[in-house]
């Protein structure tokens, strides 16, 4: 049996974004999307649905069949401006420097990579966002948007992959 190779993946040194790709490439062109709030970025996986099939007076299932669940990227930007809310809350300029929002704005879905400090890099080629307004406004708090990111199928290669860093 050959020898397991250890990987510890840990800490965030950026999150990059750039343009989707339904093929399952990655962009060569991504930019760091913004700042990321600390301590707020995870990568989580819901258990999967479960069907059971029983024969009558038996506890122990006859077959179980699991339907699994894409991991999801969650995080919180923080100063986000003008144009990352157009891009990724959805609405449109206003003016020369405002935004406006009526809801029904369509986000395109967006390439991205989380650069960790070591370990596994992630890409999602292909992820529709989901980024919502959480503000604070007291004296304390601060606004921040917060994303959901899905992974969503590609034609080729895997929607969600982990790379070890090189070098």
């Amino acid at each position: 049996m050959a020898d397991r190779a250890s990987v510890i993946t840990l800490g965030l040194c950026e999150i990059q974004v750039g343009a989707a790709s339904a093929a399952g490439t990655m962009p060569e062109q991504m930019a760091k999307i913004g700042k990321t709030y600390k301590d707020t970025c995870k990568m989580t996986q819901d258990a999967a649905d479960v069907t059971e099939h029983y024969e009558e007076g038996k506890a122990a299932p006859e077959v179980r069949k699991k339907s699994r669940k894409m991991p999801t990227l969650t995080f919180s930007m923080m100063d986000a401006n003008v144009d990352d809310l157009v891009s990724y809350v959805g609405g449109a300029k206003v003016g020369e420097d405002g935004w406006g929002y009526d809801g029904d704005e369509v986000v395109a879905n967006k390439a991205i990579k989380v650069v960790t400090e070591q370990g596994l890099d992630f890409e999602i080629p292909n992820g529709d966002i989901e980024a919502v307004i959480n503000a604070d406004m007291s004296a304390k708090g601060i606004f921040l948007v917060d994303f959901t990111v899905t992974p969503c199928a590609v034609t080729a290669g895997k929607a969600l992959r982990g790379v070890p860093k090189k070098g």
